[in-house]
């Protein structure tokens, strides 16, 4: 009788955790989440850059290639970028950085990880589908990272009809005048013809 009230009590506790194991399965997302899902997904992929930096002085635009890859991390709730660039003195700059979308603060959040894992949110960023434009700003008041961070700097991705996209870093001068910083445009990678 032992045994089997054991096993009946196993049964039901497992028919009770199904429809949980099946949603975290299904990957069950509020209508905002599976909208952020399908805008952060169209990134994720490997991807050929040209990258143009602004000379210090200058209006003049340096460019340098490279690749990136954008792929899902910790369960699907950041998108991880890893970049690598080279150089004009043939060195390489390499580097990481985390989207995510907060459906409590309704906000898209661009964050680094510390050394021990917990998420620093660098800037905070909201969808234009009218532009077709996820645009960032940085974090200030409570919460700011740094209290040097230029308080008119952007960071847009501007998704194309082609399927590629561009990132786009610029600040605004005294004058209201847009300066651009950077330009990062994101290719797929090329296919070797005969």
């Amino acid at each position: 009788m032992k045994k089997l009230m054991t096993f009946l009590l196993a049964a039901i506790l497992l028919i009770g955790a199904a429809p949980a194991s099946q949603a975290q399965k299904n990957n069950i997302f509020t209508p905002k989440q599976a909208a952020a899902n399908q805008l952060l997904g169209r990134i994720v992929g490997n991807w050929q850059v040209s990258h143009y930096v602004r000379q210090a002085g200058t209006n003049n635009l340096i460019e340098t290639k490279g690749n990136t890859k954008f792929s899902k991390a910790f369960q699907g709730d950041y998108v991880h970028e890893q970049f690598n660039l080279s150089q004009p003195d043939g060195s390489s700059i390499q580097g990481e950085s985390f989207i995510r979308y907060s459906d409590a603060l309704d906000r898209y959040e661009y964050v680094q990880l510390d050394k021990r894992g917990k998420s620093i949110i660098m800037m905070v960023g909201k969808w234009s589908k009218k532009y077709d434009t996820l645009a960032f700003k940085p974090v200030r008041g409570e919460g700011q990272w740094s209290n040097k961070i230029d308080p008119n700097l952007q960071c847009l991705y501007i998704f194309k009809l082609d399927g590629t996209f561009m990132r786009l870093t610029r600040t605004f001068d005294k004058h209201g005048n847009c300066i651009i910083i950077s330009q990062d445009h994101y290719s797929h990678p090329s296919v070797a013809t005969l």
